[in-house]
């Protein structure tokens, strides 16, 4: 079967390269021939030309003022923006007709690898044949790619989050028109309530899916109620779905550039906006094991590092697997750091990267995944508790963690057979 999946294209956040690597290489083994969908237009729309000048900016104004621009920037977002930004489909003939000249691949190759970590990331995404990429270009490729399916299917991660980089029309399908078949896969909302201005649309693209299964039940409950149904699906995040043996094969293709002490904490942190919760997360960490070593991956060419560490920030998806599968200790604010750590039997301590109070705050999600697994004492709070000490009961959770596997690939077999 034709399948098309569409889900956020992977990049230097490396839950994100994974969720989608993960999903891809399921169905796969599955026997279907898959192709990955994306448009490289995740950001708000603006004229190409001043997104060219911006880039070439970059490459010559010194970090610290590019950096302290980005903070005020976002500080001035985050004071204003109540309500979801709305993404338009791309229509960027120009780049269609510039990707069909010889050198643009090459072009392409050195303007996005920028440092090491991107240079993994490319090639993970476009050199190791994990993937088989299609960018979309302009209205008439959607029409294209419609012709070309079988199956549409949107994947994980956070991609109907409309705060999560705004509502995109791309992650609802909203280019097909014609009846061809579209399900979800562990599609995640993210958020408590549904923003009332995309609420509508929202609830007029997925009238055409047949099958809807998501990550997080307060997901499955908004879903339920926008849409007046009884059979949305909750089901684990695609990552859960390769076994840890498969994935520490994954990890073995890392190529580190340094010598990795035998004990460590492995420490890797998406926001930026609870820093000094994290430091001080860490170094409570540090006191409880006993371990000295503590090693930062960071994933968006910032410098933030914790506990005196080491800051590695030319880690790659193989890279990170590896480190958090020898860690001897975990401490993250990510959703899929969570998964794997879970996966590998590791012993963490989790903050929230948001506060619970906080217009477009993620945390959702995490006090599902916590909750359902009764390790909601492994939530890190500043006020001086220690509840996050206990370790966890392994031997109970696996089981819960295994039946819950099984029966949402069971699901998604069902989903793309019926």
């Amino acid at each position: 079967m034709k399948v098309k999946l569409v889900t956020f294209a992977p990049h230097p956040n490396f839950g994100t390269c994974l969720q989608s690597y993960a999903l891809n290489y399921v169905l796969r083994k599955m026997g279907h021939d898959v192709e990955f969908i994306y448009n490289g237009r995740e950001n708000p729309p603006q004229p190409f030309i001043r997104t060219a000048i911006k880039k070439c900016l970059k490459l010559f104004l010194p970090k610290s003022f590019i950096a302290n621009i980005k903070a005020k920037r976002k500080k001035k977002v985050e004071n204003q923006c109540e309500e979801p930004y709305v993404l338009q489909l791309p229509n960027h003939p120009f780049l269609y007709w510039l990707s069909k000249l010889p050198f643009y691949g090459n072009v392409y190759k050195m303007l996005k690898c920028r440092n090491l970590q991107w240079r993994k990331v490319y090639k993970f995404t476009y050199e190791d044949g994990n993937f088989n990429m299609r960018r979309i270009y302009t209205h008439r490729q959607y029409g294209e790619v419609v012709a070309d399916a079988d199956l549409f299917i949107t994947g994980s991660d956070q991609i109907w989050n409309p705060f999560c980089g705004g509502f995109n029309p791309m992650m609802f399908l909203e280019f097909v028109n014609d009846g061809t078949k579209c399900v979800a896969y562990s599609s995640s909302i993210s958020q408590p309530e549904l923003p009332p201005s995309v609420a509508p649309r929202m609830k007029a693209d997925l009238q055409k899916f047949s099958h809807i299964a998501v990550r997080e039940q307060r997901s499955v409950e908004l879903l339920g109620k926008l849409l007046g149904r009884n059979d949305i699906k909750l089901v684990v995040d695609p990552t859960y779905l390769l076994a840890a043996e498969e994935w520490e094969a994954f990890g073995n293709r890392a190529e580190i550039e340094f010598e990795v002490p035998e004990r460590y904490i492995f420490c890797y942190f998406v926001g930026d906006r609870r820093t000094d919760v994290y430091e001080r997360m860490v170094q409570d960490v540090k006191q409880f094991t006993g371990i000295p070593d503590v090693i930062t991956l960071e994933c968006y060419d910032g410098d933030l590092n914790y506990g005196g560490g080491r800051l590695y920030k030319d880690a790659g998806p193989y890279e990170w697997v590896w480190l958090l599968r020898h860690a001897s200790y975990v401490c993250m604010d990510s959703f899929h750091a969570t998964v794997f750590a879970l996966k590998f039997q590791k012993e963490f301590v989790h903050a929230m990267k948001n506060a619970d109070t906080e217009t477009g705050s993620q945390n959702t999600r995490m006090y599902d995944i916590l909750s359902r697994y009764g390790i909601l004492y492994k939530n890190y709070n500043a006020d001086g508790g220690n509840d996050w000490q206990q370790r966890i009961d392994y031997a109970h959770l696996i089981p819960l963690i295994e039946s819950e596997i099984k029966d949402s690939m069971d699901y998604l077999k069902y989903e793309i057979e019926n």
